[in-house]
């Protein structure tokens, strides 16, 4: 792989950057991105790879994105959206609200664990982003919360929750967040016979008002 001379450097982005065929360009510049990330690592890439791999000159990359770590930022975010879908369509299923809430997080937590902890580059990477771009992290969390709050409502209009529990939401996302986050997952998981993440739903559901019974079996 090249040398990483000068990859950090901030240039300016091309006018015009909001029309399709600019969204297209940065879409397959993420894409290709994050191929070489998993395949060399983040540190092993340079944006040279990136546009060799596109057809393009480093200048052209460096029109849509400013730095190797924007676009970095640009694919950890493209992850966070694919375990917010996740996460989404389990919230949206038919079950009662506490199970809906017990199947997400088991759902997140096994995707995050075959996404961050099998593919060890891309753990590397998400880690370095989520370092460097708080911007991420924040939007994941807030994200993630409004999902809980959206089932801790429904929850609370069927009397299984607590009246007031959508106020927990962020609190509650707080308490499975070890078992989401890249860097804490793989402690979790030297764990597990603890069974922290079943014992962490119980401790929640009960928390937010709920009945531990209400909890489907893992």
């Amino acid at each position: 792989m090249d040398a990483q001379c000068g990859e950090d450097r901030v240039a300016p982005l091309r006018s015009g950057a909001d029309t399709p065929e600019a969204r297209d360009t940065r879409a397959r510049i993420v894409e290709t991105a994050e191929r070489l990330f998993r395949l060399y690592g983040y540190q092993k890439t340079t944006v040279s790879d990136i546009a060799r791999e596109l057809g393009m000159s480093p200048a052209n990359v460096y029109r849509f994105f400013p730095s190797k770590g924007a676009i970095n930022e640009e694919v950890a975010t493209s992850l966070v959206h694919r375990l917010l879908g996740i996460a989404r369509q389990v919230a949206a299923g038919p079950e009662p609200a506490t199970a809906r809430l017990v199947h997400m997080v088991r759902t997140v937590h096994i995707q995050s664990c075959a996404l961050f902890l099998d593919d060890r580059k891309l753990h590397d990477m998400v880690a370095v982003s989520m370092d460097e771009n708080w911007g991420v992290v924040h939007y994941y969390i807030e994200a993630f919360a409004a999902i809980v709050a959206d089932i801790l409502a429904a929850g609370a209009a069927t009397g299984e929750f607590a009246p007031d529990a959508t106020r927990f939401a962020k609190p509650a996302f707080g308490a499975f967040a070890a078992f989401f986050h890249p860097q804490l997952i793989e402690q979790c998981l030297r764990n597990r016979e603890d069974n922290d993440l079943e014992q962490t739903l119980q401790l929640v559901v009960r928390g937010l008002g709920g009945d531990p019974a209400r909890i489907p079996a893992g």
